[in-house]
């Protein structure tokens, strides 16, 4: 595969519910070995976005081609590649993290996955006891950790997450990032990650998505948009997406 092959190519991507409009004609490339800051606010879309990109929303208008392949029954078969982590994580409340990610192996077919036991290791999960309760009764940061591991066993080619660095603990994001940024350079990951702060993804993102109003304002890389920036005089991503949308912003990010 070369380095700069597409993995996700989406065009003209739509979906409305009623009235609104969630997304609206969207075009997006994803490439291999890079990291991609979905920036927005609430209601710009990511969500609807990443859903849409792992096939939980079917009716979606639109064209998704994914490792080459396009069509519902293959489109299925290549999304055999894709860790998601979206919304919330795709966890049993009643088991506990460790219970939960031998779950998410053995549904991987994976049962004595040295990878598992690798990133439960590295996020410390082993450490963090939730109980007899299961995950139900651990902290947001706790249950964070577990989706975003969850989305990594089985080495995925592409990964697709929902805010996966919000309700982090400073163990937990520097694990996370760590982590992420070794599976784009060394592992040529693919990873499209949203943001709840636009600041969470400094130094990180290899590569910008704006949305606002279910439409993608731009696509660039952090390279181009740090000259822009420079040019604008701007500080931060933040200010960058409120010069595109004319909202209001303070130095931490996008309001």
């Amino acid at each position: 595969m070369d380095a700069q092959e597409t993995v996700i190519s989406a065009r003209g991507l739509t979906k409305r519910y009623g009235k609104k409009t969630a997304l609206d004609n969207v075009d997006v490339e994803i490439k291999k070995g890079r990291l991609y800051g979905l920036i927005g606010s609430e209601g710009a879309g990511k969500t609807t976005l990443l859903r849409a990109l792992a096939g939980f929303i079917p009716s979606c208008k639109g064209e998704i081609e994914i490792l080459g392949s396009t069509g519902k029954g293959a489109l299925r078969r290549a999304r055999r590649s894709v860790g998601a982590f979206i919304d919330v994580p795709a966890c049993y409340d009643e088991l506990s993290v460790g219970d939960n990610l031998k779950m998410r192996g053995i549904l991987l077919g994976k049962k004595d996955d040295e990878r598992r036991l690798e990133l439960r290791e590295k996020f410390l999960l082993k450490n963090r006891h939730v109980g007899k309760r299961g995950l139900r009764s651990a902290s947001l940061g706790v249950k964070q950790v577990t989706g975003i591991v969850a989305a990594m066993i089985g080495d995925p080619k592409i990964l697709l997450l929902d805010e996966p660095l919000y309700g982090l603990d400073t163990d937990g994001l520097v694990a996370a990032r760590d982590e992420f940024t070794k599976l784009y350079s060394e592992k040529g990951v693919a990873i499209l990650a949203s943001a709840h702060d636009p600041a969470e993804l400094d130094e990180l993102a290899t590569d910008y998505i704006f949305m606002s109003g279910g439409r993608v304002l731009e696509q660039i890389s952090a390279d181009a948009l740090g000259g822009k920036m420079a040019e604008l005089g701007l500080e931060t991503v933040g200010e960058y997406y409120a010069s595109l949308t004319g909202a209001e912003t303070g130095k931490g990010g996008a309001k």
